[in-house]
Order: C-alpha cells, then sequence, then structure tokens
C-alpha cells in the first residue's frame, strides 16, 4: 500500500501490517493509489504548496488566539 505523508508531500510505499494500520489511524498520512514515476513529482510539489499554505494560515490562526487570550 502506499501512503502519502500530507506534512511533507512525500509518498511511501509500506508493507509492514502494523504500520500499516498506524499510519491509518494517524491523521498526517493518507492511503494513495501507487503512484506514476511522472505524476509523483508534480503532485508531491502541489500537495507540499498546499501544505505549507495550511501550516501557515494554522500559525496565524495560533499567533491571533495567542493575543486575544493576552488581551483577556
Amino acid at each position: 500500500m502506499w501512503f502519502l505523508n500530507q506534512e511533507t508531500g512525500c509518498i511511501w510505499e509500506v508493507t509492514d501490517q502494523e504500520l500499516m494500520l498506524r499510519l491509518q489511524a494517524s491523521g498526517h498520512y493518507e492511503q494513495v493509489e501507487e503512484p506514476q514515476p511522472d505524476e509523483t513529482k508534480q503532485e508531491a510539489t502541489q500537495t507540499k504548496a498546499q501544505t505549507v499554505r495550511n501550516m501557515k494560515r494554522n500559525e496565524k490562526a495560533q499567533i491571533k488566539e495567542e493575543q486575544e487570550a493576552a488581551h483577556e
């Protein structure tokens, strides 16, 4: 089975059953179809860009929450 690390955009082939179960339970990995060589690089770049945007959005939200908590 193939798993996409949503934080890094890397796709990993996993054959260990116990690890598959742990990855499926994790919120950071998504099971994907076997990547094609040409598609993998492009999809990983897009996924990484999306992840960076999400991380920046989360950082901004965290800073805003901290500022609001400081004002209380």
